[in-house]
Formats: structure tokens, sequence, C-alpha cells
């Protein structure tokens, strides 16, 4: 992490400089979940955790009163284990942890609890979560950070002038680009290669049932190989963008 990142990492810091975070009214946590799994051919298997602490810092930073809590990883990640390396924890697990951080954190004073996911297959369990704390803890406001992932993508392939399929939404163009921009050294844009394109309902439902070598061989949901750094840092501030505004709107409910 950088430098001037450093002290909006809850795990970088001391208890003695939390303490006073808190005190001085930094009493929003940013809670992310990530996952540790595989990412096609060409990209490190930390790819979602990366983006984790990528998107929680710089919401922490848009919104100036909010620390980020260590990115919880690994995630829900069943339909990937069909590729080596995958982690994946039972959902009662996951749901056991998510719902510790948040009671930690609001023993230490922690007001707003911000639930994000850089990884889908987290985004259910960490909805019905939400939906299950909202009026738990009293005093203390749990909202959501996840917006229409694929809408988005979809809006920036059209944007890029690329077919339809290739920003599918896992390993594809659109992620393998943000990876070169914010963490190249763990691409290897010699080993990406198009994957599933035609990512429909019927598909996602054979992902979640049978996992993802059932759908993708190569475990590419769209087309990894027009991925560019440029079109990363394009697509980062965009879903950045789209991030901010959900939490905003929710902020003043």
């Amino acid at each position: 992490m950088e430098t001037g990142e450093k002290k909006l990492l809850l795990e970088e810091m001391s208890w003695l400089e939390i303490e006073e975070a808190v005190k001085n009214e930094m009493t929003t946590v940013i809670i992310f979940a990530g996952s540790v799994e595989q990412h096609g051919p060409h990209m490190a298997e930390i790819t979602d955790t990366l983006l984790g602490y990528h998107w929680a810092l710089d919401l922490a930073k848009r919104l100036g009163n909010a620390l980020v809590a260590p990115v919880i990883r690994p995630g829900l990640s069943e339909h990937h284990m069909s590729l080596p390396g995958t982690i994946t924890l039972r959902p009662e697990v996951f749901i056991g942890i998510v719902e510790d951080y948040i009671s930690s954190y609001i023993r230490h004073g922690f007001k707003t609890i911000i639930l994000g996911s850089s990884h889908g297959g987290n985004s259910q369990a960490l909805s019905q979560i939400i939906k299950d704390h909202v009026d738990k803890h009293e005093g203390v406001k749990i909202i959501s950070g996840m917006f229409d992932f694929m809408s988005i993508l979809k809006k920036l392939e059209k944007e890029d002038n690329l077919p339809a399929g290739t920003y599918g939404g896992h390993a594809c163009a659109c992620e393998t680009s943000i990876m070169l921009h914010i963490a190249p050294q763990l691409v290897n844009m010699e080993k990406a290669e198009c994957g599933l394109l035609d990512v429909t309902p019927d598909a996602m439902k054979k992902l979640f049932a049978e996992g993802m070598a059932a759908i993708s061989k190569n475990g590419v949901l769209g087309d990894s190989r027009p991925a560019r750094s440029d079109r990363g840092a394009a697509h980062t501030l965009a879903l950045q963008d789209k991030l901010e505004e959900a939490i905003r709107a929710q902020l003043k409910e």
C-alpha cells in the first residue's frame, strides 16, 4: 500500500491511532469481502482481494471520515473449486466472520458500517446479512456497498466498441484491464485467452450448480485479450464513481 494510504487501513494502525481516529469522528468502517480464487490462466488468485482494498481505500478517501477494515478472504467460491488453488468458505463460516467483523467494530465505537464485495459470489450473503442486522444494533447504520456490476460492464463494453460478451465479468478484459492498472505484476498477458462469451442466465445457473469448468474450461467469462492499462484506469474510475454514488445515497436516508 502507498504511504499516504496507511493511516486509512486499520490493520496498519496501532490501537492508539484507531482510538484517536474514532474520537475525531472517523466512525465509518468499510468492510469489503474478496476471495482467493482462480482468475483464468493469466491472473493471480488474489485478484478480488486486491480489488477490494483498492475500492475500499478510494471510497474512504472520498468520504473523508472512514477507515478500511482488513479485506475478508477467502470468500464464497465453491463454483470456482474445479480449478486449482481456489479456497472457499462454508456459507455459515463466511456469514459468521462478517458478523464478527461488524460486532467487533461496533464495540470499538464505529457508527456506520459499509459492507461491500469485490467478488460476486459474496454478494447474496452480504445482502442478507445487511437485512438481518439493519435494526439489530441501536444507533448503528449498516449499508450496502453493492450495485449492479454487470450493467456497468455492458455500458463500458459499448463505450470501448468491443464485441458483446467481451466484458463477461470474470477474468475478462475489463477486470484484467483494472489489474493491469493497479497490479500489472500479477497479470501475464501472454497467457490471456477468450472464455465463454455468451454469459446467459442459464449459463450462470449452470456455473453455480456445476462449477466454472462446466461452462468455461479456462475459467474466463468474456475475453481477456483486449485488456489494456489505460482502459483499466477509466474502468476503475467508473466503478469507483458508481460505488460512491450508491453509498452517498444511502447515507442520506
